[in-house]
């Protein structure tokens, strides 16, 4: 038997930041910006019947030309469609399977500059490359000594130029016949070169600052809750996120830490800093009680259903189901003692997402002012509710110039981070109606946030 904790696995990472601070600034230290975005189409919709009627998406990105590539995820199945500049079907192709060109079990799916797709295929271990018509062209083999990296691909990125994939590493936890192996991942930005052969290397880019070392641990073990006890000091509550996004000229652009400081780096020369001069929260002894309590309060509602085996159909032998049952039981006292006794960072993180334009500027996403927004221990730290467990839209979108000055600050009551950034200041969203059925919309965004 062997089982990958989904559930669980985010609990693994630990990073964080040492910079100095007092407080969340006030909105009153913000410019303002409107964020009346031209809508150029939308589809999708509980109207839709034929290639436009969407499940679940899970990629979303644009090519040079203005095509969006998008990532329907139908069932246990995966299909791409691709869209023209105005709306209409370009391309529709993907299908499941064992052969050239079929999909096995795809991890994401980003847009190639020059018109088509690559797919990160975690079955055939390999990217799938599909021309701008939906055609596939070849695969390319992960290589063998740096396969990790793209099976636990976390965030995935093509750069602006050329045939290159960007991407970081998120943690991996796996059982099977009487050993378990965790990793916790790392804080680097790993670049894959696509442009020829049969096999991409996945080569270091960007390093991250990290407070600790990777750790990777292989033991043996009676079940897979053991995996948690071997890195019970992993988890570390308020730990920022590793985040990235591509830059013009072949680069990234990072945030690595607490702090308000992202790292442009580019190809032979060192990180360059850019930002705002703000703060982040120092975390307190009040600080830490609180985030316990709403820790524990969350694992409490959640326990029941995750000590109750899914997925068991009635022919399944009790001895089997008694030894199912055990082992979530297992598993859930490890995760309540790494709860009750997690470490914390010093300060509350203040950068909760990147993404930057097609022309360079890039969008930086801050935390709202409760960080207890930032408490969820199923989903690794971090969630979008407030004290009431209602959805919180509470938060800002800061806008800095390619050169690194602040142009403005959306509120996040006015507009969500795009799921997409293409050319001429094209971006995508992803809404549901009044059916909870996908909506595509695509808008433009004015000069001077671009």
């Amino acid at each position: 038997m062997r089982l990958r904790c989904a559930v669980f696995i985010p609990l693994l990472a630990a990073c964080g930041g040492d910079t100095g601070g007092s407080y969340v600034p006030p909105p009153s230290e913000d410019r303002p910006l409107a964020a009346d975005f031209e809508e150029v189409y939308r589809i999708g919709g509980i109207e839709a019947e034929g290639w436009d009627a969407f499940t679940e998406i899970s990629d979303l990105d644009f090519d040079a030309r203005g095509h969006l590539y998008i990532r329907d995820e139908p069932g246990s199945s995966t299909r791409i469609v691709a869209v023209d500049g105005a709306g209409a079907l370009a391309a529709e192709f993907g299908r499941m399977g064992d052969g050239p060109g079929e999909f096995r079990r795809v991890g994401h799916m980003v847009a190639r500059p020059e018109g088509g797709a690559v797919v990160v295929d975690q079955g055939h271990r390999a990217y799938l490359l599909f021309g701008a018509d939906g055609a596939f062209e070849r695969a390319i083999r992960f290589a063998d000594s740096d396969a990790s990296q793209p099976v636990s691909a976390e965030r995935v990125r093509h750069g602006r130029e050329g045939e290159a994939l960007f991407l970081t590493r998120s943690p991996v936890a796996s059982f099977s016949q009487g050993e378990a192996s965790v990793s916790t991942g790392d804080r680097t930005i790993y670049r894959v070169s696509l442009d020829e052969g049969d096999e991409a290397a996945t080569i270091p880019f960007a390093e991250g600052w990290e407070p600790r070392p990777e750790r990777q641990v292989t033991t043996e073990a009676e079940d897979p809750s053991e995996m948690f006890g071997m890195l019970r000091e992993a988890y570390v509550y308020f730990s920022p996120s590793m985040l990235f996004d591509v830059v013009p000229g072949g680069g990234v652009a990072y945030s690595d830490s607490s702090a308000y400081e992202v790292k442009i780096q580019t190809v032979g020369a060192p990180p360059r800093v850019v930002g705002r001069p703000l703060h982040p929260q120092p975390v307190t002894e009040q600080l830490r009680e609180r985030a316990r309590a709403r820790a524990l309060e969350d694992f409490e509602s959640s326990a029941e259903e995750q000590q109750t085996p899914s997925g068991l159909g009635d022919d399944v032998p009790a001895a089997l189901r008694e030894q199912m049952a055990a082992m979530m039981e297992a598993m859930t006292a490890s995760v309540r003692d790494m709860a009750e006794n997690a470490s914390f960072m010093s300060e509350v993180p203040l950068v909760r997402d990147l993404r930057t334009t097609w022309e360079g500027a890039i969008w930086v996403e801050r935390w709202g002012s409760d960080p207890l927004e930032q408490i969820d221990l199923a989903a690794g730290g971090s969630e979008d509710r407030n004290e009431e467990g209602e959805e919180d839209a509470e938060g800002w979108i800061d806008v800095l110039a390619r050169g690194g000055e602040y142009v403005g600050t959306f509120s996040l009551a006015e507009t969500p981070m795009p799921g997409a950034f293409g050319p001429g200041g094209l971006v995508a969203f992803v809404e549901t109606d009044e059916f909870d059925v996908p909506v595509i919309i695509v808008r433009r965004l004015p000069l001077h946030v671009r």
